[in-house]
């Protein structure tokens, strides 16, 4: 429960996210955990700087970074994991 408390907290912040921002995290939000240079890829498809989008989410407390991959937070896996995939 405590989870899912705090990945309510994690979703108050996207809403001050960018459109490119709230693009990045969608891809996570589908993608729970990514190896660096395939989210770096994929993600330059859809927005023109996606580092800088990744950097942001990970100084949000939104992603967590792992050795050559970036991981969906803990809270918000586990309410994937609950809740079914979501979107923000």
């Amino acid at each position: 429960m405590e989870e899912l408390a705090e990945a309510s907290k994690l979703l108050e912040r996207a809403k001050e996210l960018s459109s490119e921002e709230r693009a990045a995290l969608n891809f996570f939000l589908q993608n729970i955990s990514v190896g660096e240079l395939r989210a770096l890829r994929e993600l330059k498809r859809e927005i023109p700087q996606p580092a800088q989008a990744i950097r942001k989410l990970l100084s949000l407390g939104l992603l967590e970074e792992g050795e050559g991959c970036y991981n969906l937070a803990k809270p918000l896996r586990e309410y994937v994991m609950r809740k079914g995939r979501l979107r923000v």
